[in-house]
């Protein structure tokens, strides 16, 4: 692992990440504006639409690279999380970081390794893909 390639996936991953979870906050913002019903519960929805932005970005940040997939889809979790919470710091600055917090960091970490590494797998299909457009003949 050299930080080229760290880079690499933190700049392909992180922006799958951000983009997706933007289009997921957006979506969940236009349920809420839609919906005539009084309870929405926004947590639940928050936290699908982080935890799917952080595997997708692990997915494809380790897809960039080609190699550890578990490690470059962990850093991408870790450095969506790091975002994520000096947003929240800056935002709510008494907010606590309990165990409800560790609990879930833990889970997007975790789902960003296993996005890694479903990534790692699905490469060869993309290349094979790859080859079948352009090199036909």
């Amino acid at each position: 692992m050299n930080p080229r390639s760290v880079l690499e996936a933190l700049r392909a991953g992180g922006k799958t990440a951000f983009l997706t979870a933007a289009l997921g906050f957006a979506a969940l913002a236009a349920y809420g504006a839609v919906t005539e019903s009084e309870v929405i519960y926004l947590r639940t929805g928050l936290m699908t639409v982080a935890f799917i932005s952080v595997f997708l970005g692990g997915l494809n940040g380790a897809m960039a690279d080609g190699t550890l997939g578990w490690l470059h889809g962990g850093i991408v979790a870790l450095f969506y999380l790091t975002v994520i919470w000096v947003v929240k710091a800056l935002m709510f600055p008494n907010a606590e970081f309990g165990v409800s917090t560790l609990i879930s960091s833990a889970g997007m970490l975790f789902a960003g390794a296993v996005g890694g590494v479903v990534g790692i797998n699905l490469r060869p299909l993309q290349r094979q893909r790859i080859r079948k457009r352009y090199l036909r003949g």
